[in-house]
């Protein structure tokens, strides 16, 4: 993969916040600048994701991204702030005993909590979020 400046762009965007999800506009609103437009964004964001670099997630029907780290991940994801809270240690534990009183044969699976961060709490008490 070739890196083009606008390439460059994102993916020293999300170097630089590294436990955020972002969304394609958000990310466009930080870094696009009159230099990309949003499609463009849109279109290397997509790319990384291919590529495996960036993972994503669904929050009220908007795609968001985040760095995809080289283990597997489970996390809680702020719907305010976006930071992104990691689970791994509690979930992995629950995973095989659900799979195993069930008998059934996992292929993949992704866990994702949504909710609001204890600093959104305390700043904004109005920052609920209703899916």
């Amino acid at each position: 993969m070739r890196l083009t400046k606008q390439r460059k762009a994102i993916s020293d965007y999300f170097a630089a916040n590294p436990e955020h999800a972002f969304s394609v506009e958000m990310i466009y609103n930080q870094i696009g600048d009159g230099k990309m437009n949003l499609s463009t964004v849109y279109r290397n964001v997509d790319r990384l994701a291919q590529l495996g670099l960036l993972a994503r997630t669904l929050m009220k029907n908007t795609a968001y991204y985040y760095v995809k780290k080289e283990e597997h991940q489970h996390f809680m994801i702020c719907t305010s702030c976006f930071k992104m809270f990691p689970i791994n240690h509690v979930i992995e534990e629950i995973i095989p005993i659900a799979i195993g009183q069930t008998d059934f044969k996992a292929l993949a699976h992704d866990i994702v909590i949504y909710g609001i961060c204890r600093r959104c709490q305390l700043h904004n008490e109005k920052s609920k979020v209703s899916f």
